[in-house]
């Protein structure tokens, strides 16, 4: 079953009084489709994210799930259906990967209620797809930040949502593992219906994996649409305070953002 998430007119922010980290944010993130949060640091994409993902009341506005506020539904109904991928610090816990990962199973079973077999293939499916079954019995303390990283995803896969958030999902990972998990994100999308939202940092992977892109800058949404409509010259020397070329690349035709040529002394 495929899911649509929406933001209309949303406004985010932490405790009383204080002032909107982001105000009057209208998103539409259809079933299929990857959505790249880009914005300089501050900005409010993580605020955002938690926001959508029912971990943060907002403070105006609202987030629909399917057409359905997910605060009137509950957080039960809406964890069996979106999954959010937060950084996190595993810290001295002495669980394998493997619980770990079966701990997404709990929007489904609850905290006390013994696996099913579905519960088993869902997690086996889990550390399948995140490159992980070889590593299941090993003890998360023994992780590296990037393997870590792709533990936190599985344990979201695991849930079997229709809608997937992420914060930095490709942060610690080296190259191979960051083009890994953009893929995959991409075939989850294309293949099993999945809405997902992503917030990177790297311009052009936004530009090569995104179906479109969420410009968040100056307290609000700054511009959605596709990558070409986004990335250009003006929009992002406004945004990011700094200069940039684009060009194209020179296979996928989609933007390639590049600092300007180093001026060297001759």
């Amino acid at each position: 079953m495929s899911a649509r998430l929406r933001a209309r007119g949303l406004s985010c922010g932490y405790g009383r009084g204080l002032t909107d980290v982001l105000a009057a944010v209208d998103l539409d993130v259809p079933a299929g489709t990857v959505l790249a949060l880009l914005g300089p640091n501050g900005a409010g994409k993580t605020t955002l994210l938690r926001t959508l993902a029912r971990l943060l009341p907002p403070r105006g506005g609202t987030v629909l799930l399917d057409d359905e506020d997910v605060w009137d539904r509950g957080r039960s109904w809406t964890h069996r259906r979106l999954a959010v991928v937060l950084p996190d610090d595993p810290g001295g816990a002495r669980l394998t990967v493997e619980e770990v990962v079966r701990l997404g199973r709990a929007a489904h079973r609850g905290w006390w209620l013994p696996m099913t077999a579905e519960d088993d293939e869902a997690v086996a499916r889990a550390l399948e797809l995140t490159r992980l079954m070889a590593m299941r019995h090993r003890t998360v303390d023994a992780l590296s930040a990037g393997e870590w990283q792709r533990v936190t995803l599985a344990r979201s896969l695991a849930q079997e949502p229709r809608v997937l958030l992420l914060d930095e999902p490709t942060a610690h990972l080296d190259w191979s593992f960051q083009i890994e998990i953009l893929d995959l994100l991409d075939r989850l999308a294309r293949e099993e219906g999945l809405a997902v939202v992503v917030s990177l940092h790297d311009l052009n992977q936004a530009s090569t994996w995104a179906d479109r892109i969420a410009l968040i800058a100056e307290g609000t949404l700054l511009t959605e649409g596709t990558p070409e409509a986004v990335l250009t010259p003006e929009i992002l020397a406004r945004v990011y305070n700094c200069p940039v070329l684009v060009d194209r690349h020179p296979v996928s035709g989609a933007p390639m953002v590049l600092p300007p040529p180093r001026r060297r002394n001759h």
